[in-house]
């Protein structure tokens, strides 16, 4: 019961009762504000608006989906977080563990950049500027179903000789199949011979073919040589090079560029040596038995590279779903400071390659490396044996070795000194110091029971990882004591390797009774010792050398020192990668 105000809770019931029968609806005035509506317009706003079976259906159905996209979207971020967040924490934590255990950087400073590839000289040359053509001495004799017709050309080899043709490598290459040869060069035995011959043996089906056909002399600012004008034919083309008898005759530059061509160089060294030497084509294989050039670079996609080099400057060799087979003797005579360059490269098939280094007495050690490679491959084994020459002081070389999906294996003679690394991708990484036919392998997967690969101080810890006894050998002599404080240092840990073969070809084990600050041991000896600056499940990194090891804080000596130290590089993935360390 609502009481007005103004009204006493006595007053008069009659004229309350006439006041309840008397009321009638009121009709309310509309006002004239358009933006207040009556009252029965606001009620009938507020009554909820009745919505069909398909339309809350499709509203749900909408409520739903977008559940399903955020539940989706958690579950993808949940996903990328595992799958880029922990590589990234893992990689950052092992180049901070890295960084404390080995202060030493790999590559100091910026490494030499080696030259450009050559070019292929004035290819394409015109028709217009050949200085003889078509100069046939034999036409159209029969040879079996096809015709065969002959020429030959004298270039002088006081510079540039080219072999080229206008054919170039399109998309599929299978027009190569219409164009084809065989190239030989080699050495005359004609003693007054001083100028080289180009012998070109053309086959075709028809004189038309042969007329179409342009087989020209050409001369150039930079030398001579033969040009083919051509689409589809076969030839056999024979380079005669000249001698000297008394001397080596030296050619300034020689360019072989012939698509679909097997080449074949015979022993050219040492009679003839080059500037420069550029070689292959599309599809063609090159087989050289010997060569010596200054710089030399062979280029042959899809087909297989073998022979012996002789380089002081630079050596690429380049492939693809093709073998490399290659003897190479690297030389640096220390006349332009820099270092001598080696590219090997190929994919999807073996790389063989066995280097021979040289550098002469007298040549400063310090100025920087002396020998920088690359070698490259996927899909296959890929092998690399480096040596020094008899006759050589210990060289100092850079090497990085990449291979995929196949297994690394480099080796290196007992003069090599300097830091090395031996990563891989979920696989084994293997360290083997091999004397003679004894080998001893150091794996990346050692380690204690409960998984932690930080190797700690002590015998045990040592012992473990190599796989040694710390048990004194009977004579006493040749024993290490791997347990004693110098052996494992400041969390690395070193060992030392058998000494350089004595006369009676023997070798013995020297004691590691050497102090952390000098590197030596206490008999004053300089023992070739191995040193691991950091073992994980799938890398091994450390230096290998005479002691002390360089140091870029030690004084300005061993800075230098440091800074031409050696360094080996091996990546493989998917794959094993191992780096043989002969004593």
């Amino acid at each position: 019961m609502i009481l007005l105000d103004g009204l006493d809770k006595h007053s008069d019931p009659q004229r309350s009762k006439l006041v309840a029968e008397s009321s009638v609806p009121v009709a309310r005035v509309h006002t004239p504000t358009p933006s207040l509506p009556d009252y029965e317009a606001s009620q009938a706003q507020l009554k909820p608006t009745t919505l069909s079976y398909p339309e809350i259906k499709e509203k749900r159905t909408r409520r739903r989906r977008w559940r399903k996209c955020a539940l989706y979207s958690l579950v993808v971020y949940f996903v990328l977080t595992i799958a880029i967040g922990v590589p990234l924490m893992v990689v950052k934590l092992k180049r901070k563990s890295y960084a404390k255990a080995n202060p030493y950087d790999a590559w100091s400073g910026n490494p030499p950049i080696p030259p450009k590839s050559i070019t292929l000289g004035d290819a394409p040359l015109r028709l217009s500027s050949a200085k003889s053509c078509n100069a046939w001495s034999l036409e159209d004799k029969p040879d079996g179903p096809l015709l065969r017709s002959e020429l030959q050309y004298n270039v002088p080899v006081n510079g540039s000789i080219f072999l080229n043709t206008n054919i170039t490598y399109s998309g599929n290459g299978t027009y190569l199949n219409h164009f084809s040869g065989q190239l030989l060069v080699g050495v005359s035995d004609d003693p007054s011979a001083d100028e080289a011959s180009v012998h070109v043996t053309m086959h075709h089906t028809t004189p038309a073919l042969r007329n179409a056909t342009n087989v020209c002399l050409m001369q150039t600012g930079q030398g001579g040589g033969l040009y083919l004008f051509t689409d589809s034919l076969s030839f056999n083309i024979t380079l005669t090079l000249p001698q000297n008898h008394t001397s080596t005759r030296h050619v300034p530059q020689l360019m072989c560029h012939l698509p679909n061509f097997k080449q074949t160089y015979q022993q050219l060294d040492p009679y003839v040596t080059f500037g420069s030497v550029v070689l292959g084509g599309a599809m063609s294989e090159v087989s050289i038995q010997s060569i010596q050039a200054s710089t030399a670079v062979v280029k042959a996609s899809l087909a297989e590279i073998e022979g012996r080099f002789a380089v002081d400057s630079s050596l690429s060799l380049e492939t693809v779903s093709a073998p490399i087979n290659a003897d190479i003797h690297l030389y640096n005579y220390g006349t332009s400071n820099s270092p001598t360059f080696l590219h090997l490269t190929t994919g999807n098939s073996v790389l063989n390659a066995n280097v021979t280094m040289y550098v002469p007495p007298g040549v400063d050690p310090d100025f920087g490396p002396h020998f920088l490679g690359h070698a490259e491959t996927f899909n296959a084994p890929l092998t690399l044996a480096l040596m020094h020459d008899e006759a050589s002081i210990p060289a100092t070389l850079r090497l990085r070795a990449l291979n995929n999906l196949g297994n690394t294996r480099v080796s290196v003679d007992s003069r090599y000194e300097g830091t090395f690394d031996v990563a891989t991708m979920f696989a084994q990484a293997d360290v083997v110091t091999q004397h003679g036919t004894e080998s001893q392998d150091y794996y990346s997967n050692g380690g204690n029971d409960d998984g932690n690969d930080d190797y700690g101080s002590g015998a045990d810890a040592a012992s473990d990882m190599m796989n040694f006894d710390d048990d004194d050998d009977d004579d006493g002599d040749d024993a290490v004591d791997y347990g004693s404080d110098d052996y494992v240092t400041k969390g690395k840990i070193r060992m030392y390797l058998p000494s350089v073969l004595s006369a009676g070809g023997t070798s013995t084990y020297s004691a590691a009774t050497t102090s952390a600050s000098s590197g030596g041991n206490a008999s004053g000896s300089t023992n070739r010792c191995l040193e691991y600056d950091l073992i994980s499940s799938s890398e091994i990194r450390g230096w290998v050398g005479t002691p002390p090891r360089p140091s870029p804080t030690s004084g300005v000596a061993e800075w230098e020192q440091y800074d031409s130290m050696g360094h080996i590089d091996i990546v493989s993935s998917l794959s094993g990668a191992q780096l043989v360390l002969l004593t």
